[in-house]
């Protein structure tokens, strides 16, 4: 896959399991957020802080 598709799959991947830390059913995460995620080892642990 080209390097854009690459990128552009792990960062639709990393939403989508930020997406399911929050009860809501809206996506309430930056793009920082994100990014984060995405830089991590792969570990499987996801951390976020509520903004509540």
């Amino acid at each position: 896959m080209p390097p854009t598709r690459t990128k552009g799959t792990k960062f639709a991947v990393a939403t989508s399991c930020l997406k399911h830390t929050i009860y809501v059913d809206f996506n309430q995460v930056s793009v920082d957020e994100v990014r984060k995620l995405m830089g991590i080892d792969a570990t499987g642990r996801v951390a976020r802080q509520t903004k509540f």
